[in-house]
């Protein structure tokens, strides 16, 4: 089954090809995308997914948008997660919901990026030891919204890092929806096959063994607009 699964990112490295999501359908066509060229990524483009990246926001904890430094404007994941999108996309469908993506592919250096302003190692994974699922492609920040596109509501917004956001949170009695809407995302994602993490309601990840797979570097790929000492350990 492994050697089956090299073929396949081979092929795809190869023919450079992208999936499509489409209503019914799923289209396989070329892509000329420079991250799908270099890595074994996908970038998803459906009506049920809304592209809302918060780090090409400035509504995000680090208060400026900073993705555009390494060319990421788009949702991408590894093709081994695949086969969950396809079976996440099902399901909003069933439940006439749509999903808006707040973080997907993170490339590494953004992840030091990240630690160099914010070494807050309870809410991010340190780069300089373990790294994050989502530099492997491997994982995704999502919320649920309704047909039209508008957030339902949860505990908190997506990267409050506070006890709140917790999948343990209790609701108070008036607000219980919001728990209600954080469980509906929960059993929606684990019949998709994904699994969440306990300090934050909106990740999911890859289920099983992900040791082995590397973490994803992109400017020597590309030319990234960042500074060396900007990617810098700020901890002794």
């Amino acid at each position: 089954m492994k050697a089956l699964k090299y073929i396949y990112i081979l092929v795809f490295l190869i023919f450079k090809t992208t999936i499509v999501f489409a209503e019914n359908e799923i289209e396989i066509t070329t892509s000329n995308d420079i991250i799908e060229k270099h890595f074994p990524l996908i970038k998803i483009d459906s009506p049920y997914f809304i592209n809302h990246l918060t780090y090409n926001r400035e509504d995000n904890f680090l208060h400026h948008k900073f993705y555009d430094k390494f060319g990421i404007n788009d949702c991408y994941v590894h093709i081994d997660i695949y086969e969950n999108i396809k079976k996440l996309e099902k399901l909003l469908k069933k439940h006439n919901l749509k999903m808006k993506m707040y973080d997907c592919f993170r490339p590494h250096e953004a992840q030091m990026y990240m630690w160099h302003l914010s070494p807050t190692p309870k809410f991010l994974s340190n780069p300089h030891k373990y790294g994050s699922l989502h530099s492997k492609g491997l994982a995704i920040d999502v919320a649920l919204t309704n047909s039209n596109g508008e957030e339902l509501e949860f505990p908190t917004p997506v990267d409050a890092f506070t006890q709140s956001a917790s999948q343990n949170y209790k609701c108070e009695k008036h607000e219980q929806y919001k728990c209600d809407n954080r469980e509906l995302l929960k059993s929606i994602m684990q019949e998709a096959g994904l699994r969440g993490i306990k300090n934050e309601w909106w990740h999911y990840q890859k289920i099983g063994n992900t040791k082995t797979y590397p973490l994803l570097t992109i400017c020597d790929k590309i030319e990234c607009k960042v500074k060396k000492e900007e990617l810098e350990d700020p901890t002794p």
